[in-house]
This record gives C-alpha cells, sequence and structure tokens, in this order.
C-alpha cells in the first residue's frame, strides 16, 4: 500500500478554485427571495407559518430551513397547514413563487420521512397484526415518495390535491429522526442520474435497488419516484433495510455466526417481498456513506442470505480516514466508492446549530460555505488519494474515472468543507 503518496487537500493550490458558488449551500439549504414570501401572504398563506418556517436572513433573502426542520417532533403538527399553503400555490397557473413551492414540498417530505423511519422501527421492533398499522406505514412510504417527486418535478397536475396522511398522532413521540445525511435534493438528483447511466444501465441484471436506514432513506424516496419514470422499460425495485451501526448501534444485528438476523431490519411484510426480489437476482446497494464499511458489508451478508448477489455503493466516501491512516481499506466493501467527499458530523453540527439558534444570519456567514474549491477539484483529490491506497482493481478505478467524468459534466453540487484536524469520537464515525 503507498502511504507515501502526496496527499491533496482542499487549502493545496492544486485543488484552489474561483468557480460561483451554486445557489443552494452544503446541507441543501436554499434561498427564498423575500418577494415570494410576499407575494404567498398576498395569496392568503398565514404569515405565520412562513415565519416560523423560512426565517429571513436578510432583508432580501429568506431560508428554506429553520429550527422546526430540524426539530420535527415539535413542528409536525403543522403539516396540514403546510399543505394548505402548498395547494394555494399549486392553485396559481402563473407559479409565481417557485421557491417558496419547493420549500414547501421539502418541509413536508422531511417530516414524512421522519414519521415513516419511527414507524419502520415500530413494526420492526414490536411485530403488528393490525392492517391498520400495515396500510399507515404504506401510506407514510408513499407518501414520501411523492414528495419526492414534486420535489423531482415529476409529479402529475394536481398531486397535492390528494390528502396526505394525518401526522397528529405522532407528535407524541419522545423524538423523531432528522435525514440530514442525504437531505440536499442536488446530490440525490446527481447521485441518481450517475446510477442510471453508469450502473443500472450497463448492468441490465440489476433487478432490484436496496438502502440502508436511516442515512439513505431520503435517497430511497427519491429513487422510488424518479427510477419508474426514467427507467419505465426496466424491472426495477427499491427496497427499505435498517441496517446501521454507528446511528443504530443499539440493534445487535448479528448472529453469533456472523450472519445477519434479518428479522430485525424491517417489518415481516416488507422482509417477505425483499427476499421475493432478491433471491437469484443481482441488487445494487446504495448507502449514504462509507467510512469503515461495516453496513455495506452486513448489506452484502444479508443479501447473500437471501440468495442474490451485490454491487456496492457509497454515495459519499469519507476520503478523510484514508489520508490518515494507510492502513485503512473499504475496496472490499464498496464496489463503487464514490469521489465525493463526506460532509463531517462536526460541520453539520455547527451549521444546524445555527438554525436551531434561530441565527439565519450566523448561518449565511459560516465559513463551511466558503470553500476555495469545487466539488469535481476534490474529487480529482480523492481519485489520488484512491490511488495511493493501492488496494483498488481495474474495474473499481475505471468507475471512479467515469464517475468523475460524469460529475464534471453534469454536477452542480457545492464543495464539501474540509473535516476537522482531529478524528471524531467512535460513536459518530462513518460506517
Amino acid at each position: 500500500m503507498n502511504t507515501w503518496c502526496a496527499r491533496p487537500t482542499a487549502a493545496d493550490p492544486a485543488v484552489l478554485a474561483t468557480d460561483p458558488v451554486p445557489s443552494h449551500d452544503v446541507l441543501g439549504v436554499f434561498r427564498i427571495p423575500v418577494t415570494e414570501l410576499h407575494a404567498a401572504v398576498a395569496m392568503g398563506v398565514p404569515e405565520t407559518l412562513l415565519t416560523r418556517f423560512f426565517p429571513q436572513a436578510s432583508a432580501q433573502v429568506a431560508l428554506s430551513r429553520s429550527s422546526a426542520y430540524y426539530a420535527p417532533q415539535l413542528a409536525v403538527p403543522a403539516a396540514p397547514a403546510l399543505h394548505r399553503a402548498l395547494r394555494i400555490i399549486e392553485g396559481r397557473h402563473d407559479k409565481p413563487v417557485p421557491a417558496l413551492r419547493r420549500a414547501l414540498v421539502e418541509n413536508l417530505h422531511n417530516f414524512y420521512a421522519a414519521v415513516a423511519f419511527s414507524m419502520w422501527e415500530h413494526l420492526t421492533e414490536r411485530e403488528s397484526d393490525s392492517d391498520g398499522d400495515k396500510k399507515l406505514l404504506d401510506s407514510l412510504l408513499e407518501a414520501g415518495t411523492r414528495l419526492s417527486a414534486g420535489l423531482s418535478g415529476i409529479a402529475p397536475g394536481g398531486w397535492t390535491d390528494e390528502p396526505l396522511p394525518d401526522l397528529a398522532g405522532f407528535s407524541s413521540l419522545p423524538a423523531l429522526r432528522v435525514f440530514r445525511e442525504l437531505d440536499s435534493q442536488a446530490k440525490l438528483h446527481d447521485e441518481l442520474a450517475f446510477l442510471t447511466a453508469h450502473v443500472i444501465d450497463r448492468s441490465p441484471d440489476i433487478t432490484a435497488v436496496v438502502v440502508p436506514l436511516y442515512g439513505s432513506l431520503s435517497l430511497g424516496f427519491a429513487a422510488r419516484a424518479i427510477l419508474p419514470v426514467t427507467r419505465a422499460n426496466r424491472e426495477l425495485t427499491v427496497h427499505f433495510i435498517r441496517l446501521g451501526f454507528h446511528d443504530l448501534s443499539w440493534v445487535d444485528y448479528r448472529k453469533a455466526d456472523g450472519t445477519i438476523r434479518s428479522e430485525l431490519v424491517g417489518p415481516p411484510g416488507h422482509r417477505a417481498r425483499l427476499a421475493e426480489h432478491v433471491h437469484g437476482r443481482h441488487v445494487l446497494v446504495v448507502d449514504d456513506n462509507v467510512g469503515y464499511g461495516t453496513t455495506l458489508r452486513a448489506a452484502k451478508t444479508l443479501i447473500g442470505q437471501l440468495g442474490g448477489r451485490t454491487t456496492t455503493r457509497s454515495v459519499e466516501t469519507a476520503w478523510h480516514l484514508y489520508q490518515r491512516d494507510g492502513r485503512h481499506d473499504v475496496a472490499d466493501a464498496a464496489d463503487l466508492p464514490s469521489l465525493r467527499p463526506n460532509l463531517h458530523h462536526r460541520i453539520q453540527d455547527r451549521l444546524i446549530g445555527h438554525l436551531l439558534r434561530g441565527d439565519a444570519v450566523a448561518y449565511l456567514d459560516d465559513p463551511a460555505h466558503k470553500v476555495r474549491s469545487t466539488l469535481h477539484l476534490q474529487m480529482t483529490a480523492s481519485y489520488d488519494t484512491a490511488l495511493c491506497l493501492g488496494s483498488w482493481t481495474p474495474h473499481q478505478l475505471q468507475a471512479m474515472r467515469s464517475e468523475l467524468a460524469h460529475a464534471a459534466l453534469n454536477w452542480h453540487e457545492p464543495a464539501v468543507p474540509p473535516a476537522p484536524a482531529a478524528l471524531p469520537p467512535a460513536g459518530r464515525r462513518a460506517a
């Protein structure tokens, strides 16, 4: 393993650039012209609702997320009001407030994702014979998929007229998970575009896509919405499995022999559908991030137990770990590790902290939004790191080069802030 290689960082002259910063930032938060908020009030949208969910950061700009986005257990009761506001806006033929419209959909999607995951956990840990519980979970998953279609611009006309499941009963939960790992719509769409063109289309025998929860739930919803439209001629089912070894570290997924306790990954009906669609099939497993490879290795084991074979993909890769530890290797876990660096938890926590404190000005001024680089140049540095590791197969390196070329032409994501100098605590490391 070539640990002597020079390892570029985002501060090196070789990766500096002056490209304009995209309109969205590293967390996927985007700017709403204040004039759109005024226009929405004139349409009949309550001003108090807009103030709560879309904090004003300057005289001209509001943000698409507030503290309510990251505290869903407190904000869930407002879901009907957000949906009513969306219907008011969708009812206008001239569509005068596009940024606000998207922000409303994104906030609703966040709430339904959080509640759907809570219901998935509940029915996995406490198997229920209630048809009502099973139908509620399916309706939550359908709602998350429909909202993803709305964010992608592929929802049919009049889609907001359909009612969304009632979330009132979930506001009493002690906590709801926040889906911040892959909550950037630009990243989700860039990733799915790459996967369809360079993985799914090139492997006609892939018939199922599996995403581990909870970090990849937003990606799973997007895949459920987009793949049936963009690849309507393909047999492609999308499945969720709860399989996390850091964020869900209290769950003991493994048996003594190293196999996976499949009863812990999902409710019975969903486990049965998973088994049916992966037995004897080629399955693409896509996880939000790979650091130590634990989740992807476990997913490989699970699919193998069910009689399938896998190709594994990480949407982000903790390349900073490999720069600091020359012994580290995930080539066996991630068949297709993305060259995207990952957004470190400490930076996420700092940015989200500004919003939780209601300080939209501090959020916009945070240095995380001022990285002197581009994502493509960072990916080039990641490729150099991969070459230094020296453990990849020719096929994996070719896939990395394909991703690099595809990203240069198609991706519009912002650069990722460099990881902190110190390693994270063991409990917060990427899986």
